[in-house]
């Protein structure tokens, strides 16, 4: 049976299980682990069944397992490696949903790729009539109500991740409604700006910032021909928030008052970032282990911070720096950071390359959301709690299905 146009049933539940992944990230660390774990021991099966595991062969693959070994060998270095050993040799679930996507989007049978895409449309589409309606009402769809100050939670009770989530399928939704709707811009632009003031809405000013970064980049890389009205429009955006920013207090000291120097020192995150650093100087050669950060920072607390009163335990005691760069630097050392580093170089190396030739909008939206969600200027998710690696994995998934060899695939098939 031809491995790639047959219907089988495990090329079945794999894109359905790739195609809820947006709702398991909606229910919580379990459903999210359970779907990816699936989705690893199905797709291991299905190569070992029909002697498919050529299709791993591939450079991609290669340079997860890299990345993967990199954080084996921090467990032998880890100061309570029984935290690390999950994260660490769990990651390799992640491994196989890159290859799962990959695998999906390439196959001749564009049927399952159609289901995926349009299955994460649609449920971001309902995930923003949740959001609209939350901010009007005070409840979501379900008859929820967030206890979030000024926030909006959406399923996710009261967890500022909503944010996160959003940041991570928007562009993608963005690109899905490009292909469906390509020859009319105004269409985009429209989706664009609504999925802007939605991010807005949500309240949380890191998030928004990648996106809007993401959006006006992806729409000038697109609409080069319209470069005069997405000037105009982005313009126009930018003074829209900022004003509206300008004239609420709380607003205007989130995104810019907090920042300045009379009050960076007392920053929440400046306070991570810092304590970061101190764990790092540590442990500079292989860092503190993947999941110690929070095991150092109450070690760390009474000697560097008992000195300053205008810092609450709550500011600097965390589970991680909530910057992926001080993450990995602290809890991976110089070792693991430099393997890090590598990753995404030889990452983008081949992004690029392939983006000169052949500017495909699936390729532009995911190569620019991993580019932004590693930046090291602005806050983020820890690189490995489950909820945060899902969402980053998916979109590498995607990336890298539009930079394999087609050529090669067809000798698969073969």
């Amino acid at each position: 049976m031809n491995l790639i146009s047959s219907s089988n049933k495990a090329l079945i539940i794999l894109s359905f299980l790739v195609a809820i992944l947006p709702i398991s990230l909606l229910t919580g660390s379990l459903i999210i682990n359970l779907v990816t774990i699936t989705i690893s021991i199905i797709f291991l099966l299905e190569l070992l069944i029909k002697k498919k595991l050529s299709f791993l062969h591939d450079w991609s693959f290669y340079l997860l397992i890299f990345l993967w070994a990199s954080f084996l060998i921090n467990l032998i270095f880890s100061q309570d490696s029984t935290l690390s050993i999950f994260r660490a040799a769990g990651f390799i679930r992640f491994i196989f949903l890159t290859q799962v996507i990959r695998y999906l989007f390439l196959i001749k049978d564009t049927k399952y790729k159609e289901l995926i895409l349009k299955s994460w449309l649609l449920i971001f589409l309902v995930v923003n009539i949740d959001l609209l309606i939350e901010y009007f009402s005070g409840k979501n769809i379900l008859g929820y109500k967030s206890n979030l100050d000024g926030r909006l939670a959406s399923f996710l009770d009261d967890e500022l991740k909503i944010g996160g989530y959003y940041f991570g399928f928007c562009s993608l939704s963005l690109a899905i409604i490009y292909r469906y709707y390509k020859k009319d811009y105004k269409i985009i632009f429209v989706f664009a700006v609504l999925f802007l003031i939605i991010a807005f809405l949500i309240g949380e000013r890191s998030n928004f910032i990648k996106l809007l970064f993401s959006i006006i980049i992806i729409l000038f890389f697109y609409f080069r021909e319209h470069k005069l009205k997405l000037l105009s429009l982005s313009l126009v955006s930018i003074i829209f928030f900022i004003s509206i920013i300008y004239n609420n207090e709380n607003l205007k000291y989130r995104y810019f008052s907090q920042w300045n120097v009379d009050n960076i020192k007392t920053n929440i995150y400046f306070t991570h970032y810092k304590t970061a650093i101190l764990v790092f100087n540590k442990y500079p050669f292989f860092g503190s282990g993947i999941k110690n950060f929070r095991v150092e920072v109450k070690k760390i607390i009474e000697d560097e911070f008992k000195e300053n009163e205008n810092l609450n335990n709550w500011q600097v005691i965390t589970t991680h720096p909530h910057q992926i760069n001080f993450e990995i630097l602290a809890e991976t050392g110089i070792f693991g950071f430099i393997c890090f580093f590598l990753f995404f170089l030889i990452t983008f190396i081949f992004a690029f390359k392939k983006i000169l030739r052949k500017n495909d909008i699936f390729l532009i939206v995911s190569t620019i959301f991993c580019l932004i969600y590693i930046n090291p200027l602005l806050p983020s998710g820890s690189f490995f709690t489950s909820y945060g690696a899902t969402i980053f994995w998916t979109n590498y998934g995607v990336m890298i299905s539009y930079l394999s060899s087609k050529k090669k695939l067809i000798n698969l098939v073969k």
